[in-house]
């Protein structure tokens, strides 16, 4: 069996689409989640990580690009494992495997979408959004704190579709960490299984972490 014939079999889609879910998690979203943080020490701290994250622009690219391709694995091989699962609950005409699987699981195709929505808006309204500068250290620098008191505060309707996306997140990350760790071979066990506890436990916290941000920024 050749590596093309492998990559496109089920077992290659799946694993295709946990490393592509796996890079992005550590690659970006870890990382993305950290620096977020930092936001709640105020103006100088966040705005001097914001800067010296500028300084490192060859790895920052290259993170990018490397994000770029995870992204379309990801999309592709999702997409294709969604039409063979239903394909594959078509030929057994049984409901009963739908019923058991977690909300989580079903809503995927969904959150899946709003979290690629959610990238587009992300970008166009922060990355790539003027920014105005301030004096740090006796550097200027651009004050990316102000820039997201600006977009979120007063903006009610703005903030809710951003609690909307991380709650998207939340659950796209709780079912994807285990799913993950099962195409990888580790075993799940239905029922009272720490793996699924610790997948659930890390969604919430990082979704819940992003979504403070937009609430706390409102309120200031």
């Amino acid at each position: 069996m050749g590596k093309t014939t492998i990559l496109l079999s089920s077992i290659g889609q799946k694993l295709l689409l946990a490393t592509s879910g796996l890079v992005m998690f550590l690659l970006f979203l870890v990382p993305h989640m950290g620096g977020n943080i930092l936001f709640f020490f105020g103006q100088d701290i966040f705005n001097s990580y914001a800067y010296h994250l500028h300084e490192l622009v060859p790895i920052v690219i290259a993170i990018e690009v490397i994000m770029l391709i995870s992204i379309s694995i990801h999309m592709i091989m999702a997409f294709r494992t969604m039409i063979e699962n239903r394909k594959a609950a078509k030929k057994r005409h049984s409901q009963k495997a739908t019923k058991e699987r977690s909300l989580s699981a079903r809503l995927m195709p969904l959150s899946g979408i709003m979290i690629f929505v959610f990238i587009i808006v992300h970008l166009a309204n922060f990355k790539f959004y003027e920014k105005s500068k301030v004096m740090l250290n006796d550097h200027e620098v651009y004050d990316v704190y102000g820039m997201v008191l600006l977009r979120f505060q007063g903006d009610l309707w703005y903030v809710g579709v951003y609690l909307l996306f991380m709650v998207a997140v939340g659950f796209h990350l709780s079912h994807a960490l285990q799913s993950a760790m099962q195409t990888y071979g580790v075993y799940v066990p239905r029922k009272n299984s720490k793996i699924k506890l610790a997948s659930k436990i890390i969604a919430i916290g990082m979704s819940s972490t992003f979504a403070v941000i937009p609430i706390i920024a409102f309120f200031l």
